[in-house]
């Protein structure tokens, strides 16, 4: 090889190392270059992503009301008022939070959950009860002394029991009698009564929860004594004061009387003559279709009223007689006559129950209020 074949081949050499060479430098340039700009671009994106992340507010910074007040049962799914603010400024429900419930339609504890969305984020959760409703009581009966009192209610399949409270002036201070732990019980004797004193009761329901009575929002309808069945008063305004006391003797003869189921009153016994010896005064009485004055004048106007009272409520009327002459008391043909020995007045308890017969008289008036009692 001479040396100008050498010069070509060194030359040729050099120009292949400058061309490698400068593939290398270009290609690792290449390289930090798309690393450098990826790497750009992931900053990019995550700075991104974090600032807007950042940017979310918590709910549980904003002011959130939510109504925990007790729930009436309905059977249907209840719901309650959720308000959210920021900065005074109301925010809009399934725009900025969503709300939901859980165990919100039997008796019992509900949940209201509220999710921030959009630009919020977060949850607050509250509980608030679902309780039964409101109580009625179906009848309150005393017993014929008036020492006790039997009370009724209605059953409520979503309450776990009941409380039942008394008081002696209706509108006076309630005191809890008795509570009832089980539902299916529906009914309650309360005993040692003053037969001289008035009683009234009122009920509430309630569910348990976890051993806590939860009761209802408010109470039953105040109730006395419903066994009253029928009342009626007559009127004599011109009653002297011996008539009036007639009325009264009378009066307290029948009074507290008891029927029970197919007895019968029989006025003979009860009351029997309205004679001097038995305490009456004389005062006005019909004699052969003239006014003349008689031991008992005035007892008629309580047989009446008894009378009267028995029509109101369908009583067997076994025996009765009305007078020669209407009365100033009385309507026409509603009268009644008594005679010790010939007209009598005899009344059947045609009813499933016992009845009480309470009957006074308020100087010139007679009153008799029928009664359903307990045994």
């Amino acid at each position: 090889m001479n040396l100008i074949q050498k010069k070509k081949k060194i030359l040729k050499i050099t120009i292949m190392l400058i061309i490698i060479a400068s593939i290398l430098t270009y290609g690792v340039k290449y390289k930090k270059v798309y690393a450098a700009t990826e790497n750009a671009v992931i900053t990019k994106n995550t700075t991104k992503e974090t600032t807007k992340s950042a940017d979310k507010i918590s709910i549980k910074k904003l002011t959130v009301k939510i109504d925990t007040s007790k729930k009436t049962y309905t059977g249907k799914k209840l719901s309650t008022s959720v308000k959210v603010y920021k900065d005074g400024k109301k925010l809009k429900n399934n725009k900025d939070y969503v709300v939901t419930y859980k165990n919100n339609i039997k008796t019992g504890k509900a949940t209201v959950t509220v999710k921030g969305i959009g630009n919020y984020t977060g949850t607050i959760s509250k509980n608030f009860y679902i309780v039964p409703q409101k109580e009625k009581i179906k009848s309150v009966l005393f017993n014929a002394k008036g020492t006790k009192a039997t009370i009724t209610w209605k059953k409520d399949k979503m309450a776990s029991g009941y409380a039942i409270y008394m008081s002696t002036s209706k509108n006076g201070k309630y005191k809890k009698i008795k509570t009832i732990t089980k539902n299916s019980i529906t009914t309650y004797t309360a005993k040692n009564l003053n037969s001289k004193k008035t009683y009234y009761f009122k009920i509430s329901s309630y569910v348990l929860v976890k051993g806590k009575k939860i009761y209802s929002k408010s109470y039953s309808a105040i109730k006395t004594n419903t066994g009253l069945l029928a009342k009626v008063t007559l009127n004599s305004p011109m009653s002297g004061k011996d008539r009036n006391y007639n009325l009264k003797l009378a009066s307290k003869k029948i009074n507290g009387t008891v029927l029970k189921p197919g007895a019968t009153f029989n006025w003979f016994k009860v009351v029997g003559s309205a004679s001097k010896a038995k305490g009456y005064r004389k005062a006005g009485i019909f004699v052969n279709g003239k006014t003349v004055q008689g031991y008992g004048g005035g007892v008629c106007q309580v047989s009446s009223t008894l009378y009267q009272a028995s029509l109101k409520i369908k009583l067997k009327i076994v025996e009765r007689h009305t007078h020669s002459q209407n009365v100033p008391y009385s309507a026409v043909g509603k009268d009644v006559t008594v005679a010790y020995g010939s007209k009598n007045l005899r009344i059947k308890n045609n009813k499933k129950y016992p009845i009480k017969l309470v009957t006074y008289s308020n100087k010139t008036k007679t009153i008799c209020e029928i009664y359903r009692i307990t045994n």
